[in-house]
Parts: C-alpha cells; sequence; structure tokens
C-alpha cells in the first residue's frame, strides 16, 4: 500500500477538541463528519512535492520556512500511527504557508522536475526509477494541495496532516 499523506481543513473550534483529546485525534477525524468530508489525499506524491519545494530529500533534516513545512510540518498530536503522528497547523500558520506557496505557481513547480535529481535522491515513491511520465503527477497533487491550502487560509481553517 505504501505512505499516503491526508489532509484536511478544521474549523478553530475542532482544532481545539482534538488538541484536548490528542491520545484519540487520529481517530476523532474519521468520526468527525465535518472534517472526513474536508479530506484531501495527495496519495504518495507527499514526499516528491516535498523535495521539489524544499529542494531537501532528507526527511530528517526538515527544510527551513513554510515551503517544507507544508508537506512536512506541523505540531505532533498523539501517537505514531507508523509513519509519525498526526500533525496540525493553527490557522495562522496555514495562512503563512498559503503566502509562501502562493509564490510558487504549477508551472513554476514543473520547471523543478528533474527525473535524475528525483532518482539520485531516492525520492518517494519511485526510489531510482522516476521518469518523465511521473511529471503529472506530482504537478497534479501540488496544485490540488495548493488550492486546498488557499481554500483553508481563505476560510480561517487550521489543518491536520496524516501519513499512513
Amino acid at each position: 500500500m505504501g505512505m499516503i499523506a491526508s489532509f484536511f481543513r478544521v474549523s478553530p473550534k475542532a482544532l481545539q477538541v482534538l488538541k484536548a483529546n490528542p491520545d484519540e485525534a487520529a481517530d476523532l477525524i474519521f468520526e468527525m463528519e465535518e472534517i472526513e468530508e474536508l479530506e484531501l489525499d495527495i496519495d504518495k506524491s507527499w514526499h516528491g512535492i516535498y523535495f521539489l519545494l524544499s529542494g531537501v530529500a532528507d526527511l530528517d533534516e526538515p527544510a527551513d520556512g513554510h515551503i517544507g513545512r507544508a508537506v512536512l510540518g506541523g505540531h505532533e498530536l498523539g501517537e505514531d500511527y507508523g509513519y509519525g503522528p498526526l500533525r496540525y497547523f493553527e490557522p495562522d500558520e496555514v495562512a503563512d504557508i498559503y503566502n509562501e506557496l502562493k509564490e510558487i505557481s504549477p508551472d513554476e513547480f514543473a520547471s523543478r522536475f528533474d527525473p535524475k535529481k528525483l532518482s539520485d535522491h531516492g525520492i518517494y515513491p519511485m526510489h531510482k526509477k522516476w521518469s518523465e511520465d511521473d511529471k503529472a503527477y506530482l504537478v497534479e497533487n501540488y496544485d490540488f494541495l495548493l488550492r486546498y491550502y488557499e481554500t483553508a487560509a481563505n476560510n480561517n481553517e487550521g489543518m491536520l496532516m496524516l501519513i499512513q
């Protein structure tokens, strides 16, 4: 199956409920109808998007600034679900991240795609087998993520992220 990243837009009130119940937070996101309906699944593209945004391949060395945090940042919430705990962003952090992300259009993002670099750095999920055919997959998921952050920022929402 692999590691799939999901994002969830949340109201400030729902975020406070989750933060007050950290051990149940990951379970609650699938029980709270308002959250589950707002899920964005970027599949296995998360590491490729992270790398093309930040230039950082090593997941143990987070990128500086909001750009890297867009995919692999946030505050830990609850237990480890195999690939780390649920993570969250406050509404003001979502707005800050979006303000930086919007400077990188999907076309600019696409121009950063280099299958050799992705392969050389062993970027998940293709590891050493990236090809030009994979470009559309990353660009499409980046565009979804960019629009998702835009909506959350415009609605003053927080955000959750879970890799599972």
